[in-house]
């Protein structure tokens, strides 16, 4: 099985309509390719970078990397 495929299930899997859920799974090998230059990851580790951080956002929760900065008090 492709890791398109595969992600176009989960994605399925996660509640996403069919042709969403082929749209998301293109996009998320993308932004893994992106991810493995930029950082110099494995395709793994991007994908479940990225799969971690869609089960978060599913489940309500916002990663700590997209939390915004504490605000600061006037002087």
């Amino acid at each position: 099985m492709s890791e398109l495929v595969a992600l176009e299930k989960i994605c399925l899997r996660w509640g996403a309509p069919p042709a969403a859920a082929a749209t998301m799974a293109r996009q998320l090998l993308k932004r893994a390719e992106q991810l493995m230059r930029e950082r110099g990851w494995s395709q793994e580790q991007a994908l479940t970078y990225l799969l971690n951080l869609m089960a978060q956002g599913q489940a309500g929760n916002v990663a700590p990397e997209f939390q915004p900065p504490a605000a600061s008090s006037p002087p």
